[in-house]
């Protein structure tokens, strides 16, 4: 995997889960008028730093890179991390209580743990 981009996909997820995660504590549903769609274009921005560590994941294998552990499961990570984020902004649209942006805190965090566990995969034990 590509080290430099993986930190940075890690760092967004993060920030943006702190960030949503005070909306949470502060009742605040994600589409309100001060942050709403900020907070969506971070998102977006996210998403689209997870394609591409995705693309580069797909160049890497189509090149002969082999993750150390199970090619299937570190596909699979690559898979889920994309359709989590999609699927928490959905539900989170349709919650305007504080629990949309909690179901968003979670999706982020959820990348960023999806993110180390990739690297993971891809470095092998010890890596």
């Amino acid at each position: 995997m590509i080290d430099p981009l993986a930190t940075v996909v890690i760092v967004a997820a993060l920030v943006l889960a702190a960030g949503t995660a005070l909306l949470a504590v502060l009742n605040r549903a994600v589409l309100n008028r001060g942050t709403g769609w900020a907070v969506l274009g971070a998102l977006g921005v996210l998403e689209v730093l997870v394609l591409a560590q995705a693309v580069a994941a797909v160049v890497l294998l189509l090149g002969g890179g082999r993750p150390a552990s199970s090619v299937v499961e570190f596909v699979g990570y690559h898979l889920a991390t994309l359709l989590v984020l999609p699927a928490g902004v959905v539900w989170s649209l349709g919650d305007r209580s504080r629990w949309g942006a909690g179901v968003l805190t979670v999706a982020c965090l959820s990348v960023a743990v999806m993110t180390v566990r990739m690297n993971q995969l891809w470095a092998g034990p010890g890596g």
